[in-house]
């Protein structure tokens, strides 16, 4: 019979804690322009369902309602917001920026048992592709840590396309690939190499691969691919872009809390760009995981670039409990700054100067030609 632990007893010092977290984190949220977004708790299995990877769907709780419709409990706020976006907010002006702090419910197992309800905090950056979103939305989650006193975490930061692209390179079937994404999650580079060999793979792809599945991380992965498999122009593309990534966080004084790690693939199946987790050594899971789905809207209407994160609300209240402070919100019209694609370190050392100020701040990218 499974164990089932819901989220929060009927009275705990964790409801008020958790009040206090979230207010904190949606003040910063507004502070660089995100609004707050109502999606439903309940949806139609069929409108949702070609948004959920089969993990998500066979976590799910669902059932049949009195008119036998079959729903189901919203287990991940994204697609959500994906549906929501193409059907009610495909109007408005680009890129719309949303935050929310909502309750999911999924099977989630643990060594105690299984977990079903629990809390995101987030923001979605719809619209907008390129360096100046995926950097504003790593900002936006590392304000969140420092408002809320959190000091020794770190971002691992990879990315989705090109771990796609390395796998799709080595012609195995899907079963076979998946079978080595779960060696790269696994952190074992002799299997990823075992399973490889026996397909025939090349052998600058086959290092290449075990390279995700290293310890290390580092920029140095990035080194090894691009010197390994310098005719890739699809995958060199993708290293130049991480390290544009990389070197606008570290130009901003970020370096020591982002780190490459090129092995960090797990999570939605519709991340379709970078993708990175928040890890702290006090926690006993992930604090935050997002990434690019330039795909996700699609499914329900025209293919819409995306990006975005989710906090654990759980977790940052075992981690953060003693240092929640209760902060007031006060609206302010916000200051828009310009932030260049050739050089974006300049316009977000601006961004960041107001928001260390408490400045609401919005940021617009600007292309040479404008």
């Amino acid at each position: 019979m499974l164990d089932i632990q819901f989220a929060t007893p009927a009275l705990d010092r964790s409801v008020s804690l958790r009040r206090q977290l979230t207010a904190q984190a949606m003040q910063v949220f507004g502070g660089w322009g995100y609004r707050e977004i109502q999606i439903p708790l309940l949806e139609r299995f069929d409108a949702l369902q070609g948004a959920l990877d089969e993990d998500q769907v066979a976590r799910s709780f669902r059932f049949v309602d009195r008119g036998g419709n079959l729903m189901v409990l919203r287990p991940d706020v994204t697609p959500a917001v994906a549906k929501t976006f193409a059907f009610q907010l495909r109007g408005l002006p680009l890129p719309l920026r949303v935050s929310y702090a909502n309750k999911v419910v999924r099977i989630e197992r643990s060594l105690s048992g299984a977990q079903v309800e629990s809390y995101q905090l987030g923001a979605e950056l719809i619209g907008r592709g390129g360096v100046v979103a995926d950097v504003e939305v790593l900002l936006v989650v590392l304000e969140v840590l420092e408002r809320l006193g959190l000091k020794r975490f770190h971002i691992n930061l990879a990315d989705h396309q090109l771990a796609h692209h390395l796998l799709k390179a080595t012609g195995a079937p899907r079963r076979i690939r998946e079978d080595v994404e779960e060696a790269i999650l696994a952190r074992d580079p002799d299997e990823v190499r075992t399973i490889l060999e026996g397909l025939g793979t090349r052998k600058p792809y086959i290092d290449s691969i075990a390279v995700l599945a290293g310890l290390e991380g580092g920029l140095q992965q990035l080194d090894w691919i691009e010197k390994t498999l310098p005719n890739e122009i699809e995958l060199i593309r993708r290293v130049h872009y991480l390290r544009d990534v990389e070197r606008t966080l570290a130009e901003l004084g970020y370096g020591k809390k982002v780190r490459i790690d090129l092995g960090e693939i797990d999570g939605p199946g519709y991340y379709t760009g970078i993708g990175f987790s928040v890890v702290s050594e006090g926690a006993s899971r992930r604090l935050a995981r997002g990434g690019r789905y330039d795909t996700l809207i699609g499914r329900f209407g025209a293919e819409t670039p995306a990006v975005g994160f989710s906090f654990s609300l759980e977790t940052l209240v075992e981690l953060l409990h003693p240092k929640v402070a209760q902060g007031a919100r006060q609206r302010r019209s916000h200051e828009v700054v310009a932030v260049r694609e050739s050089d974006p370190v300049l316009g977000f050392e601006e961004v960041l100067e107001r928001r260390r100020n408490n400045l609401p701040t919005r940021v617009i990218a600007r292309s040479e030609d404008r």
